[in-house]
């Protein structure tokens, strides 16, 4: 799947048989063509920057139908409420995008070229990053805005470091899965956790942020809930990382400087229980974890 989204197949009488068929992308971003049959994407759209294409057209968009890591298969073509759905859930995810300094805000302006729709899920929020196709995003239909924002900041975390992955060597490790990430219940290869650190770091402050403008006891008090557990993951995590003999310069850099990120969320004192549910959170992951592999040791 290329960052923009190869033009869908022409599907009217004709297709295949040699005959021209012009396509012209309009300033809106939407591909057009006169040419019967002719699908063309819909696109959502930044009030100052250019749009984001909806790909639930091109028969390529999931490599070839593969289902991807949640077992979701790409959706069908969108209907008129799945496309609602997307564009106000893309428009009310801005705002909280723009806490703090805007830089979420950006980074989604600058780096999601498109995104494509998954099947399902209706009670989760599920979705995924690619690292040979840098800009798009697969998921699950929003639930709203504030879903939305969050899954932006995680996915665009996994792009960000694919990118830099791909620009400089940040370890040389391999991709033996033995490392503990209290995110997933398997063990993951130093990469697969070097990842997920990332991700959840940004997710931790992402939901400090929501927490703190958040006006709705129930929202405000889910916000400091995720917060509490991405923190608390991160921290069972980075130890691994900071004790990495495979990171590069470049990687202990970034390590250092995402150990230093976490050290300063710590310093918020949130609301009490919060802290101590996600600790144990954590925990009974890092028991069920041994467990795990002390079974799979054992066989």
């Amino acid at each position: 799947m290329p960052p923009y989204p190869r033009p869908p197949r022409q599907e009217g009488r004709g297709y295949g048989a040699g005959l021209p068929v012009e396509v012209r992308r309009g300033q809106d971003g939407v591909w057009r063509s006169a040419a019967p049959g002719w699908r063309p994407l819909q696109a959502l759209h930044h009030p100052d920057g250019r749009p984001v294409l909806i790909d639930d057209v091109d028969p390529y968009r999931d490599e070839e139908h593969r289902t991807n890591p949640y077992g979701l298969d790409v959706a069908d073509r969108l209907d008129l409420g799945g496309h609602a759905s997307w564009r106000t859930a893309w428009r009310d995810a801005r705002p909280w995008l723009e806490l703090g300094d805007g830089t979420r805000a950006r980074e989604v302006a600058e780096l999601l070229e498109c995104v494509v729709p998954l099947a399902g899920a209706p009670t989760a929020q599920c979705s995924a990053t690619r690292g040979e196709a840098f800009g798009a995003l697969l998921s699950s239909t929003p639930r709203g805005g504030l879903d939305l924002a969050a899954t932006l900041v995680h996915e665009l975390q996994h792009a960000k470091l694919l990118a830099v992955s791909q620009i400089t060597p940040l370890h040389t490790a391999d991709d033996a899965p033995r490392y503990f990430a209290p995110w997933r219940p398997d063990p993951r290869p130093f990469d697969g956790l070097f990842q997920g650190a990332y991700a959840h770091l940004a997710l931790a402050d992402f939901h400090l942020r929501t927490a703190g403008v958040l006006t709705d006891p129930v929202l405000r008090d889910a916000a400091w809930a995720d917060h509490c557990r991405c923190r608390q993951q991160v921290g069972a995590a980075l130890p691994q990382l900071l004790g990495a003999r495979a990171l590069t310069a470049h990687g202990r850099a970034l390590v250092a400087a995402m150990a230093e990120h976490h050290a300063r969320l710590c310093r918020d004192v949130p609301p009490d229980g919060h802290l101590a549910r996600a600790t144990a959170y954590v925990e009974t992951a890092r028991m069920s974890w041994r467990r795990h592999r002390a079974g799979t040791t054992r066989e």
